[in-house]
């Protein structure tokens, strides 16, 4: 067996330079990280190849002495660190001290550096490790990195970076993010001979986050600040119509540091879980300051993972302050209108566009049935809306007057001056489309709601909110109706007996997959507990098996939502609209159902005119 040796330094630079330099990205990072400790208030980055060829950070920092640049090179050294206790308290981006060591050992780097009040500037030259003397150079105050041939000693490492494109948008997505967290600093990053983003000094934060974010935030932008005593969260999310395929859109800072963490990630994507299309993601840079004693930076080599002594406040904090910012926005998605989806002229027709308009179908039986199918369906929502808010909210009854052209809407709840709620204190007209649409004419145009995900969305919050304060009560069968359920959906009524039971219906088992429904909720669903409950379990098997007592009771509260909510193809009656839309504001939103499917879009008559080629 070999015996235990030193490594020479060249080596163990080498070594080290494999955990801190994985691509230009990184060389980009660790010096603009050092520009920044140095007080600088402007960061220029240039690139050649991607980085590839040649990096080239300049700044106009403190600069270094003679004394300083000697260390400069040397491993482990460093300005930003005296004791152990400072690595518990760190206050600057870079304090390991083996970045330019690990970065020189793999290239050949030039630095160029001239302190405040000094003469002359200073130069000193590596070639992978080999140092040079120090000299005399011409330069400004501040320092300049010129790092070349990247890997050139390492063509192993070298093979494996990617494409110019791929290289270059790692360190966009890099500078951009540590120029959004230091606003008051300025920043210019250029490829060859073009110049990708140049931002100044003393920016606002929003105006730096509009600056690089421009295109993620162009439908709005809205701002979040909250507090809470572990930490304080500041940032900027857009609103929900501007999901995106992917989490890239969403930006996490602490303390000024640009971080990856899975779990503050999720509660981000929870807050807007509700908002969202299933498989799309929230588009947000969000600023989270907390003691630097609170917070361990030392935990990967490129510092891009941190550990919090109090993760769990944290997540609390990022997830309420975006439910509530959302919640209170009410900003209703905008139908967009792209112009080739637009009807087109006939070659033969003098008139632009053209439109074909279906008859009217007659009523007839089906029509009928489908009528007081709704009607039965009406009265089992308003079962489970009772049961949801409880003896205290009496029901709504709604009488229209006229007095002129003005239609007044009151209800018989307990405060008898309840104000107009907003959609119909705005609507000049209401009524239903192909049975399964509620338009609304508002001043500046219409409002075009699906009626059963806008009925589901308030049901979901009220069982939601009523099942937190008390169970759902239950009505046990004098018969016990009998229940055949597949190998899944057994399984999972076997582990979930106790939220089944929340939401007020009582199975007991009888053989492998037979089971006897015992206890049925208050609410009627039709009278159709068996098959309700049945579906219920059967679509969660199919789907992804909730797998803890929370999920189960999350889908549970949706299934049976949808389950009582009017649904598509059901006719309703004028005062029954009015009625829908009143429920509407009883509940803290109603733009989007509990599976992240918009309710909700609005179009302007500004969209109309542009459509009829008035504008």
């Amino acid at each position: 067996m070999p015996r235990i040796q030193l490594l020479p330094p060249e080596l163990a630079n080498k070594i080290a330079a494999g955990e801190v330099v994985e691509r230009p990205a990184s060389v980009v990072k660790e010096l603009i990280e050092n520009a920044l400790d140095a007080g600088s208030t402007r960061v220029d980055v240039q690139l050649v190849d991607a980085g590839k060829t040649l990096i080239r950070v300049s700044d106009d920092g403190l600069g270094m002495d003679r004394e300083d640049l000697e260390l400069a090179f040397e491993p482990h050294a460093t300005s930003k660190l005296t004791s152990v206790e400072d690595l518990f308290h760190v206050l600057t981006h870079g304090f390991r001290g083996e970045a330019l060591a690990s970065i020189q050992s793999v290239s050949r780097a030039r630095v160029t550096t001239r302190a405040a009040n000094a003469p002359t500037a200073l130069e000193l030259e590596s070639c992978g490790g080999e140092l040079s003397e120090i000299r005399e150079a011409a330069g400004a105050q501040g320092t300049v990195v010129e790092i070349r041939d990247l890997f050139f000693n390492v063509p192993a490492r070298r093979r494996w970076l990617k494409g110019d494109s791929t290289e270059f948008s790692h360190v966009v997505e890099l500078v951009q993010a540590i120029a959004a967290a230091n606003p008051e600093v300025g920043f210019s990053l250029v490829h060859g001979e073009r110049k990708a983003f140049d931002v100044p000094a003393g920016q606002s934060q929003s105006e730096r986050v509009r600056d690089l974010y421009g295109d993620r935030f162009r439908e709005g932008l809205l701002e979040v600040h909250d507090y809470e005593p572990y930490g304080r969260l500041d940032g900027f999310v857009a609103p929900p119509a501007m999901h995106r395929p992917n989490s890239k859109g969403l930006l996490l800072f602490a303390n000024r540091r640009p971080i990856k963490d899975r779990s503050l990630i999720q509660a981000v994507i929870l807050a807007y879980r509700e908002f969202l299309p299933p498989g799309r993601y929230p588009v947000a840079v969000l600023f989270l300051t907390v003691d630097p004693d609170s917070i361990d930076v030392n935990v990967h080599p490129a510092k891009t993972e941190v550990r919090f002594l109090e993760h769990n406040r944290l997540f609390s904090l990022v997830k309420s302050a975006l439910t509530e910012k959302l919640i209170n926005s009410g900003v209703l998605p905008a139908i967009k209108l792209h112009s080739p989806a637009l009807p087109q002229a006939r070659p033969d027709s003098p008139f632009e566009p053209t439109f074909d308009v279906a008859r009217p179908r007659l009523f007839d039986e089906q029509s009928e049935q489908r009528a007081r199918d709704a009607e039965h369906r009406w009265a089992d929502a308003r079962r489970v809306l009772d049961d949801a808010m409880g003896p205290s909210v009496s029901r709504f009854e709604i009488r229209a007057e006229t007095a002129g052209n003005r239609q007044e809407i009151s209800d018989t709840a307990e405060q008898p001056g309840r104000p107009l709620p907003p959609l119909l204190e705005q609507a000049k007209a209401l009524f239903q489309v192909g049975a399964t649409y509620v338009v609304v004419e508002v001043a500046d145009g219409m409002v075009v709601i699906d009626q059963h995900a806008y009925h589901e969305r308030i049901l979901y919050w009220l069982l939601e909110n009523r099942i937190s304060t008390q169970p759902m009560e239950r009505q046990r069968l004098l018969v016990p109706q009998p229940l055949e359920l597949s190998l899944a959906a057994s399984d999972l009524a076997a582990a979930h007996l106790d939220a089944l039971k929340e939401f007020g219906f009582e199975l007991e088992a009888f053989s492998t997959n037979s089971w006897a429904l015992r206890a049925v909720p208050k609410y009627s669903v039709g009278g159709k507990h068996l098959e309700v409950v049945q579906e219920i379990l059967e679509e969660l098997a199919q789907g992804r098996k909730p797998g803890t007592p929370q999920e189960m009771r999350k889908s549970m509260v949706e299934s049976v939502a949808c389950h009582a909510a009017i649904k598509a193809g059901d006719v309703l009656e004028p005062q029954q609209i009015k009625n829908l839309l009143l429920l509407g504001e009883t509940v803290p939103h109603t733009f989007s159902c509990p599976h992240g499917r918009p309710t909700t879009y609005k179009l302007g008559f500004s969209d109309l005119e542009k459509i009829f080629h008035r504008r």
